[in-house]
């Protein structure tokens, strides 16, 4: 009874996500003709619509018909992490999709459209690749470089307060998009999405979940960096010097960046870390 009520249900969501992705596809193709006959505010309008439902929509039908690999035992465990590759992978296809049909059709209304489309989906995708790429599988510091007799102290903490300056960008952004400033608005907010989004995205998701700093009794671990990763380690006795850095916001919120000098004139500096002046306390405990 109970395994003829979940297929009974199975079936049901899928008969609803079907029709879903058809409601989106339809208001996908609705949203891209109606930029055609306007100018202006109008068609702007129609375009971000194009922008968010179009990539909605393939993303929606990967994640339905996407064959799952996986083994039902682990389906749960590594769903997340699956719908986010197959939200880049949706992203990637959607702006490839518009740049193509953009230079297929290059001269007339639906090109131009679809390429301003396709230049649109960039920045997410950018971003969306970059989380994809921080939050993947790999040991902690302390599993692969700690001797036998060392043991981890204290971890720091990175602080979300490392995402306030991609916050402040994607708020102007939405305020000179939406200010009644004409060209000079939608020019600045174009700016401000296409390059310095994607740059502070870019620095706040390489602090935020690939910076590591670890204390154990003898050595300092510190390892930074979303690309190119790097990893320092310090033997306590050889730090001169600590110093804690904190802005007007990090002193509110109670996080900030933290640097250390070694006696042999070496400096480094680790952002982002909760109760910093905390963490120097601890370290220069001998």
């Amino acid at each position: 009874m109970n395994e003829s009520s979940d297929i009974e249900g199975r079936a049901k969501k899928g008969k609803f996500g079907r029709w879903v992705i058809i409601f989106l596809a339809v208001a996908t193709i609705s949203s891209l003709l109606g930029s055609f006959p306007f100018w202006g505010e109008h068609s702007f309008i129609f375009l971000l619509l194009f922008v968010v439902l179009f990539p909605t929509t393939v993303v929606a039908s990967l994640m339905r018909w996407w064959p799952m690999r996986q083994a039902q035992g682990v389906r749960d465990g590594v769903n997340w992490r699956r719908k986010l590759n197959l939200s880049a992978v949706g992203i990637a296809l959607s702006s490839l999709i518009c740049l193509l049909l953009g230079i297929a059709w290059f001269g007339t209304a639906p090109g131009t459209m679809l390429m301003v489309a396709g230049t649109l989906l960039l920045p997410p995708l950018v971003i969306l690749l970059l989380l994809t790429y921080s939050m993947r599988d790999r040991e902690r510091l302390a599993e692969t470089m700690l001797e036998e007799d060392e043991e981890v102290l204290y971890q720091a903490e990175v602080h979300w307060g490392v995402f306030i300056p991609t916050i402040v960008v994607a708020t102007l952004i939405l305020i000179f998009t939406l200010a009644p400033l004409g060209t000079i608005g939608y020019g600045i907010a174009t700016i401000l999405y296409l390059i310095v989004l994607p740059g502070t995205a870019a620095h706040s998701l390489s602090v935020f979940f690939n910076t590591e700093l670890e204390v154990t009794q003898y050595s300092l671990i510190a390892a930074t960096g979303l690309i190119v990763r790097t990893t320092r380690l310090f033997a306590r006795d050889d730090l001169q010097a600590v110093g804690v850095q904190q802005g007007l916001l990090g002193k509110i919120l109670g996080f900030g960046k933290i640097s250390f000098i070694c006696k042999d004139g070496y400096s480094f500096k680790v952002p982002g870390i909760v109760d910093p002046e905390g963490l120097r306390q601890i370290i220069m405990r001998r």
